[in-house]
């Protein structure tokens, strides 16, 4: 099962009979019979909720008294050596495990290949293993793909949705699986199809209105994102992702306020969760309430003790609002630690050179934000000598930096340096809004007046939030040429 169907499990009645016929023997020190699965599953919950290694091994110890031959117990052993990283003893259990032809051994084989970066193998393995598959063969490719998935390999599981729909194109479990593999390659419009046929067939499913919200957020359509997280909140007003989200669309759209909010309730619900603290704490930072922000962070890195997901991000915000408090030793020094986990994270080896992230831009970002822009350059200029990236985009990047940081005559030197080069029309296209707003910063009104014209006529992104400060509300970018003449000549443009 995958994890989330797992924790519903242990939350529904029958689990919970249970799970209370259990205890209620233990305490008593009586004996009881129960099946393999069932106290598979206790010892499953012992570990995944209750974290107690030692009453999962009670439970998983009576399992194997009473059903020496079970294959669940033995799975539930081999599968924890390997969540310890002890690959050699998970093989070994794996094959005492008399029957070696149950599917849990099947998906135990390629979990472990998967764990030691094998992927293609693993993958290889499973559709040899579907080939001797004769019952339920449409959950064995389902649950295959979700290996997978869980490790983020969306590529190898996007064989087993392949094979899914030649089998099954038409079942509900057929689409929930395609969903999950679009929205994890990013191909937002194919899930949405996927998505769309699940909530026509159940309206109630509150999973596929939070991958509706996901795949919007993807295609930055916030509205309709918004809209999902409302119908997935009236099936179900205390989901937890969906709360999650709906804070994430406020922050998309500016809305601070309220998206503190929800991440206070998130708090409430789950206060053991260093993601509610951390993007809590980018809402406060955004309110300017930087101490409370400051707080919050604290919190974060004392829930996340070094071992979060998002150690980096919680290492790098943190940094930024000791920068914002003029602290640039220290800031610099959670760079360092945020670069450290970094790249100690289990995907760094996996990028690719050009995609990871160079912390020189966050030292370059606190010098420049504190005034040092001679330092800052020196990381850009670091930076370029790497030759990780192209250097018009090296460029371009640490003149926004610059621009940020409101060093606006240097900012202008630097975007200007991109002249030298040849730049792809889509980074030069960028460049407008810019440098119109560094020309009006630097009281040359007629060549910010020429770079709003360049903006608008090659439809420049982000020109609301570069040049939206200079006219009053309402005003839309298609018509800032026009106001901006007005507002240096005194009369409107007259237009051929």
């Amino acid at each position: 099962m995958r994890l989330d169907d797992d924790l519903k499990y242990f939350e529904s009645p029958e689990f919970k009979k249970i799970l209370e016929s259990y205890e209620s023997a233990m305490a008593e020190g009586s004996s009881i019979y129960m099946d393999a699965d069932e106290l598979t599953d206790l010892a499953e919950y012992y570990t995944m909720v209750v974290h107690d290694d030692n009453q999962a091994t009670d439970a998983i110890n009576l399992a194997l008294q009473l059903h020496p031959d079970a294959v669940d117990p033995q799975i539930f052993l081999a599968r924890n050596a390997m969540l310890k990283e002890d690959h050699k003893r998970a093989l070994k259990l794996c094959n005492a495990i008399p029957d070696q032809s149950h599917r849990e051994v099947f998906f135990l084989r390629a979990e472990l290949m998967v764990r030691e970066g094998k992927n293609k193998r693993a993958r290889s393995y499973l559709l040899e293993c579907a080939e001797q598959v004769t019952e339920d063969l449409d959950y064995f490719l389902f649950d295959s793909a979700y290996i997978f998935i869980d490790y983020n390999d969306y590529l190898s599981a996007r064989s087993f949705a392949e094979e899914l729909e030649r089998m099954a194109p038409n079942w509900f479990k057929t689409w929930e699986l395609w969903a999950d593999v679009s929205l994890g390659m990013e191909d937002n419009n194919k899930a949405l199809e996927c998505i769309e046929k699940m909530l026509d067939k159940d309206p109630f499913y509150i999973s596929a209105w939070n991958w509706r919200t996901e795949a919007y957020c993807g295609l930055y359509d916030y509205t309709r994102a918004f809209e999902s997280t409302e119908f997935a909140l009236a099936v179900d007003p205390n989901n937890e992702r969906a709360l999650e989200l709906k804070a994430w669309v406020l922050m998309r759209q500016e809305n601070f306020e309220q998206a503190h909010e929800y991440y206070t309730q998130l708090q409430t619900l789950n206060p053991d969760s260093e993601i509610h603290c951390l993007y809590d704490s980018y809402c406060l930072f955004d309110l300017q309430r930087i101490d409370d922000s400051l707080l919050l962070i604290q919190r974060a890195e004392e829930l996340a003790e070094g071992l979060s997901p998002e150690q980096a991000a919680i290492y790098e915000h943190h940094a930024h609002i000791l920068s914002e408090q003029g602290h640039i030793k220290e800031a610099l020094h959670y760079i360092d630690l945020a670069e450290q986990a970094y790249v100690q994270d289990d995907d760094y080896a996996n990028l690719d050179e050009t995609k990871k992230q160079d912390f020189d831009y966050y030292r370059a970002r606190i010098h420049a934000d504190n005034g040092d822009s001679e330092a800052a350059i020196n990381f850009i200029e670091r930076i370029a000598q790497k030759g990780r990236e192209p250097l018009p985009t090296v460029i371009f990047q640490g003149a926004e930096i610059l621009f940020e940081a409101g060093d606006y005559a240097t900012a202008l030197d630097i975007f200007q340096i991109l002249n030298q080069y040849e730049v792809e029309q889509q980074l030069l296209v960028r460049t407008y809004p810019y440098l119109a707003a560094c020309y009006h910063e630097c009281d040359d009104h007629e060549r910010c007046l020429d770079n709003i014209r360049l903006a608008i006529d090659n439809n420049s992104p982000q020109m609301f939030e570069i040049l939206g400060y200079l006219f009053a509300d309402g005003v839309q970018p298609a018509e800032y040429y026009d106001y901006y003449h007005y507002r240096i000549y005194g009369c409107w443009p007259q237009h051929q």
